[in-house]
């Protein structure tokens, strides 16, 4: 996109977005954000979702004014959108926490462990639970944290800065993992099959690490014996459940392979190298052109085009190594 069709599609979803909010329309306000965000427009994404969330939250604090004012302390709200859209802009808690003594997230418990261990000081706590506002003076949303330090491309790829993951038991990552399927109706005809996927894996002179939930269903068996591998299981974490455990199991590999889902957000968050599969057409909130995102450097997304869906896991795999470092 040239940056006069850039211009004019921005000024198009600015003003559906100054509707939306003269309208108090959140929802709308929340699906605009998503548009903005797809077209890389990151301030105007973060200030329309920081809206629509600060907007429908029942705390009544005043909105943290950013990092140029001083405050006791910052309640960050829970997210509005999915697990996915959370883990990209997490970071943004560290960035407030350099700036703010007293830093009180409400988020889903899963992501706590994470959390409190990336950003040390940090507190977590249920999104419905009663929280203690001593000591808080403003409440922000996720959005807003990203709006002050990530309002664009540049600040976003400078400031970009990995959750850590429980340490693991191996001295160093092995292997590739692999994530292939999604439970998902939205995705159903809009993944490649298991017999796709077995073509490229046959090529692969490396362990593979399944990071697929519900195994049995996403076919496992019949993966390994279509490209004769001796995939290994995922079974032994939840990831529905326990999202560290499964943050250490992604960080126990050297590169992803994946399709877009929380193994593709949680691999970029992580900074392991992540060749994500797409389809054509918008996808979620990846960005609708190009093959980076600034929200995970080591990330590169691989787009179906006018090739079949073997050639494009082909060329995921070679980009995928090509990011890998060499041991």
């Amino acid at each position: 996109m040239d940056n006069k069709a850039s211009n004019a599609t921005r000024q198009v979803i600015a003003e559906q977005a100054e509707s939306a909010i003269a309208a108090q329309k959140w929802s709308r306000l929340r699906t605009i954000g998503n548009r903005f965000e797809r077209a890389r427009c990151y301030r105007d994404c973060w200030f329309a979702l920081a809206r629509a969330s600060e907007a429908t939250t029942d705390h009544q604090l005043p909105i943290w004014p950013g990092p140029d004012e001083s405050c006791e302390g910052v309640l960050v709200l829970p997210t509005t959108r999915d697990l996915g859209d959370e883990l990209r802009i997490l970071r943004f808690i560290g960035d407030l926490k350099a700036h703010v003594a007293q830093v009180v997230v409400l988020t889903d418990p899963r992501l706590h462990p994470l959390i409190e261990r990336s950003f040390p000081g940090v507190v977590c706590c249920r999104p419905d639970g009663r929280q203690n506002q001593v000591g808080l003076s403003h409440m922000a949303a996720q959005e807003r944290l990203a709006y002050w330090f990530g309002a664009d491309e540049q600040q976003l790829q400078h400031g970009f800065r990995t959750l850590t993951a429980p340490t693991t038991a191996e001295e160093e990552p092995k292997g590739i993992g692999i994530s292939w399927f999604s439970k998902s109706r939205n995705k159903k005809d809009r993944m490649p099959a298991v017999e796709d996927w077995a073509s490229v894996l046959r090529t692969i002179r490396q362990p593979i690490q399944s990071l697929q939930y519900l195994e049995k269903p996403a076919r496992i068996k019949a993966l390994r014996e279509l490209s004769g591998q001796r995939i290994r299981s995922s079974q032994s974490i939840d990831q529905m459940v326990d999202l560290d455990g499964f943050a250490r199991q992604v960080a126990g590999v050297r590169g992803v392979l994946t399709i877009s889902n929380t193994t593709a957000h949680l691999a970029g968050a992580l900074g392991i190298p992540c060749a994500v599969i797409l389809d054509n057409g918008s996808i979620t909130n990846w960005p609708d052109l190009g093959e980076t995102t600034p929200l995970y450097p080591s990330t590169r997304l691989i787009r179906r085009g006018s090739d079949d869906w073997a050639t494009t896991l082909r060329r995921g795999w070679r980009t995928l190594r090509a990011l890998i470092p060499p041991k």
